[in-house]
């Protein structure tokens, strides 16, 4: 601890070290900051400054560092830890040189990105599940009717089809700002020091090749303060979760008797203590509070770095458990989601039922305005008339349009308009009003194939994306370990 701490400072309090301590939040960086410790002691020795017998002690001794490595909450965080268990193994001079030439600063800086860069490829796979689920649905239920809702209300008639794609779209927008995240994300801090490099000449971009990033940041000032790609990163899972959250609500809004629409598997439920009648849609349920944390977890980001003047500020050091927290939440919620989309049912008979006639009305206007040659706004006044006596008189809006459009349109614009039972019968019936619906991405079912064929093409690619990144990063950690071996055998 003497040797760590230096000659500037006596022993922290016990108090303030745990305090200040990261360590209970640091696992998921002990990986990382060994294949960061191997790569900087190969680059200090291909550059002369470090004895090629020190840096293959030190290689040794990280080699060796236990897969479930126990950390002491006294020596401050990973970087100290993983340092004490080379010191002890390597010896004090070759061990002492570990941190030549770098600072906690870089490393924990470029052990973020690392293994932040890991989870954003696991998640866009779990997004990429429940895409694949969403579409499944759609598939299944490409002709399968249903209410459109605005404001909760019956609005346009859709497909079950239409609706699942309309999630699934959202879903891969998420997916696609992970990727687009990933390229700012695979960037190395390494060689930046504490923020100003050191006076030796380090190769960087050899550090970042072997540990597969594509790239440095640049400036080192900026590579040891900045964390935008955390706070970038927890910002779109809580985008996803915002998604996941709404399409859960629908879940549990068409899990209740009121809906009926659907019911979700006994896996995906629980019942209650003391109602042995009920099954509650706990997971669902869950997904939607598990979007509230994630939020908090962003909020919390932006405020911790908001006023932090450059560079490193031990404020960062919260940062980092919740970008594991979101990327964790958000994870799982997504496994759960596809899952429970993979086993739940729909009722064909009661979503078709519930879809009135008058769900029709705007598509009856837009005729009455283009075929009769009056404005839309004045469509819309005679049609709405047809709607409120239709409510008032407790009647189907279908028969209340067919039989009373001409005495209404006469009596709110002064102009007698007519148009056959058999039209207003084709106009508000669900099924023919969405298939005479054939602007892209319209519920029709020739749309409807059209979307199910494109989502899937454009799933496929990104997830073969996914694929080529995790080949880079595995053939990275070999090309690591090739290294290290062929050093300690001194080729």
């Amino acid at each position: 601890m003497d040797l760590l701490r230096g000659e500037r400072l006596t022993e922290a309090a016990p108090e303030s070290a745990e305090f200040t301590s990261s360590v209970a939040d640091d696992a998921p960086l002990i990986n990382p900051v060994v294949k960061i410790n191997m790569a900087h002691m190969l680059m200090l020795a291909k550059q002369g400054y470090v004895k090629k017998s020190d840096a293959a002690q030190c290689l040794k001794a990280l080699k060796v560092l236990p897969k479930k490595f126990k950390m002491d909450s006294s020596l401050e965080d990973v970087h100290m830890n993983v340092e004490a268990f080379v010191i002890d193994k390597a010896g004090a001079d070759a061990g002492g040189q570990l941190n030549l030439a770098k600072s906690r600063n870089d490393q924990v800086a470029t052990a973020i990105r690392m293994a932040a860069r890991e989870r954003i490829l696991e998640t866009i796979s779990a997004i990429g599940a429940v895409s694949n689920a969403l579409i499944a649905i759609a598939k299944k239920h490409s002709d399968w009717v249903m209410p459109g809702y605005t404001h909760l209300q019956h609005a346009q008639p859709t497909t079950l089809a239409h609706h699942m794609l309309a999630h699934n779209d959202a879903m891969l927008r998420n997916a696609e700002r992970l990727l687009q995240c990933y390229e700012r994300v695979n960037q190395s801090p390494m060689g930046a020091a504490a923020l100003g490099s050191v006076v030796l000449e380090l190769d960087r971009d050899y550090v970042a090749k072997i540990l597969g990033f594509d790239t440095l940041v640049e400036n080192t000032m900026d590579a040891v303060s900045s964390r935008d790609f955390a706070i970038e990163i927890v910002s779109i899972m809580a985008m996803t979760m915002a998604d996941l959250s709404r399409l859960a609500e629908e879940i549990i809004l068409w899990s209740s008797s009121e809906f009926s629409f659907a019911e979700v598997s006994d896996e995906h439920a629980a019942t209650s203590s003391i109602m042995p009648q009920k099954k509650n849609p706990v997971v669902a349920e869950m997904i939607r509070s598990r979007a509230a944390i994630v939020i908090g977890d962003l909020v919390a980001a932006l405020s911790l770095v908001k006023a932090l003047p450059l560079t490193y500020n031990l404020d960062l050091q919260d940062l980092t458990p919740k970008l594991w927290d979101a990327c964790k939440n958000t994870l799982s919620s997504l496994k759960q989601m596809a899952s429970m989309l993979k086993a739940i049912k729909f009722d064909r008979k009661k979503l078709e039922s519930s879809v009135e006639t008058a769900v029709g009305a705007a598509d009856l206007a837009n005729f009455i305005a283009v075929y009769k040659g009056i404005s839309f706004r004045t469509a819309h006044r005679i049609v709405g008339a047809l709607a409120k006596e239709a409510a008032e008189n407790k009647e189907e809006f279908s028969k209340v349009a067919a039989k009373s459009l001409a005495r209404v349109s006469k009596r709110v614009v002064k102009k007698e308009i007519s148009i056959s039972k058999k039209e207003i019968e084709t106009l508000l019936n669900a099924k023919s009003n969405i298939n005479r619906k054939v602007s892209k991405g319209s519920p029709s079912s020739r749309e409807t194939a059209k979307m199910v064929q494109e989502r899937t093409k454009r799933l496929s690619e990104m997830l073969n994306d996914v694929s080529k990144k995790v080949f880079h990063l595995q053939k990275a950690d070999a090309s690591l370990m090739l290294a290290v071996e062929k050093f300690q055998g001194g080729d």
